[in-house]
């Protein structure tokens, strides 16, 4: 199944495919695939990990019109699934990639890491949202990737999200990038909104591979610390 760089966001991920590719003329010849994780789930494993989600391919539309923001930076990101928005970010020559999710969801980023030749470059880590040791762990980045992570989320964990992506992003230049697709649990998640009020600066919305930036069924904001400098 191919995902092609979407005119128009919002793609209907085939959730039943072993693979997911991703194509885009900043790769080049060779584009982006990524397996989905098809099998039964065992014990305390998360079910959104195992596919690619509508919001990954806009994300990676992104980043490939605009692969300056990433190249020769470092990038996390959070909540990765597959891992497809920050392979693409590896693809398009970041320093140093950190994909990340539960503890049990690892493998799967590392075989797709490896299936793209970023393996030096890609890595993945266990981030839960929250969690203050992994966080510092990590360090601090560049770029910040969310992408399709909010859905329905209790509050308290939309706020660790929100409290997680600052923690992790670079004060003084980072940027967190975010895309979202409101679908019907927008009042849920709306504390990771009024959350990342505080934390940012007023975000900044991106058109995205022709995606006018009002259309309300993406939305793709641009986020940067309130202690960071003027861009």
């Amino acid at each position: 199944h191919r995902a092609m760089a979407p005119k128009r966001a919002g793609v209907q991920v085939d959730h039943t495919s072993p693979e997911i590719e991703f194509v885009h003329e900043a790769l080049g010849d060779a584009s982006v695939t990524v397996q989905q994780s098809l099998g039964p789930l065992g014990d305390g494993r998360d079910a959104t990990a195992r596919w690619v989600w509508d919001g990954a391919a806009p994300m990676a539309q992104f980043l490939c019109e605009h692969p300056e923001r990433v190249r020769g930076k470092t990038v996390v990101e959070l909540g990765a699934g597959p891992g497809l928005p920050g392979i693409v970010a590896a693809r398009l020559g970041a320093a140093r990639v950190v994909l990340t999710d539960l503890p049990g969801e690892l493998e799967l980023l590392r075989s797709n890491a490896a299936k793209n030749g970023v393996a030096a470059t890609a890595t993945a880590a266990a981030c839960a949202w929250g969690d203050a040791r992994a966080v510092a762990a990590l360090g601090r980045f560049d770029v910040v990737l969310c992408s399709d992570v909010l859905y329905g989320h209790l509050e308290a964990t939309a706020v660790k999200l929100a409290e997680t992506a600052h923690a992790l992003c670079d004060e003084t230049h980072g940027a967190v990038f975010l895309s979202y697709f409101p679908r019907e649990k927008l009042e849920a998640d709306t504390p990771f909104f009024w959350r990342c009020d505080a934390l940012f600066r007023d975000p900044v919305p991106r058109d995205v591979g022709g995606c006018a930036r009002d259309d309300e069924d993406l939305w793709f904001f641009e986020y940067t610390p309130r202690s960071a400098g003027v861009t």
